[in-house]
């Protein structure tokens, strides 16, 4: 039985190799949005119509997709919407960690779906999720994607956004990874989704899968998870396999048997996610944030919190404060005392 082994659906990775992506490469990326409306289009558009129902119109929790486009296995992890949803603070932090672990040991891109013909002054407020759970270095691995349905050749949509001074802010934090997606276009020809997944090899063939602790932590605890489920189904995996091979002979039993291992152990890898995303701590980067996007008073407010709920107006006056001036030596302090703060407050996180 150990000579018919199917194939592992994920190989480990870091973020300083630099993969030769081709299209037999999967490709997981981790997806947030301006709206559900946006995000559920997009998957709608890379994975099909079946992905979300009629009914599900404001993702609430976080969501995996996966599915065989172009014959290349691809997976989505929606985020919950932030201007949709009014997530209490552990709530958030629960989904974020789902988001970790159904990505993990890492996404090749982190998407950030945004209309175009809505783009106002907080549209750089998307970052803050992003840039607050995973720090300022997943800037390099986020791409924006402005998702339209309309056939906007003649509009010159495209010049218009890139006169937009909050898109031009957005573009560069995100060092100018940004595509335009054209839903005609991409019904018609399927060009748009082939330009997606170019862009994120490229960005993964410059700067690697992004990872972080966590996700290395979460992909660990993961791998054991699923040793442990699957050493749980041996005997159901002995029995199938005497059934298949009173079944079928030569290459068709080698064939459903890899079927099988492979409906098998991609049931554990999913069980031993969700067991995992209970466990996960969290490392909440307020100076990363303050460094990318330059907000005191967020900083302030964040070292409130995890100081507890009655340090939050005193934390956002003095980050107000030293908002001009984080950086250097100020930017260390901080991060000695949020550092500090953190040490003691692990197990609330």
């Amino acid at each position: 039985m150990a000579g018919v082994k199917g194939k592992s659906l994920r190989r480990g990775s870091s973020e300083h190799e630099r993969p030769n992506m081709s299209s037999e490469t999967p490709l997981r990326m981790l997806v947030f949005g301006s709206s559900s409306r946006d995000q559920i289009s997009l998957t709608h558009s890379v994975l099909g119509p079946d992905v979300f129902t009629a009914d599900e119109v404001n993702i609430s929790a976080t969501k995996k997709s996966s599915g065989v486009v172009q014959e290349r296995n691809i997976t989505l992890v929606n985020t919950p919407n932030l201007q949709d949803n009014d997530l209490p603070e552990s709530v958030l932090h629960k989904e974020l960690r789902k988001a970790v672990c159904f990505s993990s040991p890492g996404p090749h891109a982190v998407v950030i779906v945004l209309d175009p013909f809505h783009l106002t002054s907080d549209t750089m407020n998307i970052l803050k999720p992003v840039v607050h759970y995973f720090g300022d270095r997943v800037l390099k691995h986020t791409l924006i994607v402005l998702y339209h349905e309309r056939d906007l050749t003649i509009l010159s949509i495209e010049d218009e956004v890139k006169k937009n001074k909050s898109f031009r802010e957005l573009a560069e934090k995100c060092v100018q990874n940004y595509l335009f997606f054209n839903e005609e276009k991409n019904r018609t020809e399927g060009s748009q989704k082939q330009a997606l997944f170019a862009k994120v090899d490229d960005m993964v063939s410059e700067h690697g899968m992004f990872s972080n602790p966590e996700f290395k932590d979460a992909e660990k605890r993961i791998q054991i998870e699923e040793r442990f489920l699957r050493k749980s189904k041996e005997k159901e995996i002995s029995e199938m396999f005497k059934v298949l091979e009173n079944e079928h002979s030569g290459e068709a039993f080698v064939s459903e048997f890899k079927k099988y291992e492979e409906k098998i152990q991609l049931e554990c890898r999913e069980k031993a996610e969700l067991a995992v995303a209970d466990k996960l701590g969290f490392t909440v980067r307020v100076v990363d944030y303050a460094v990318a996007v330059g907000k005191g008073a967020f900083v302030g407010a964040l070292l409130g919190f995890a100081i507890g709920p009655e340090g939050m107006a005193v934390g956002a006056a003095i980050g107000a404060a030293l908002g001009g001036v984080l950086g250097g030596a100020a930017n260390a302090a901080w991060s000695y005392i949020y550092n500090s703060f953190s040490d003691a407050h692990k197990g609330t996180a």
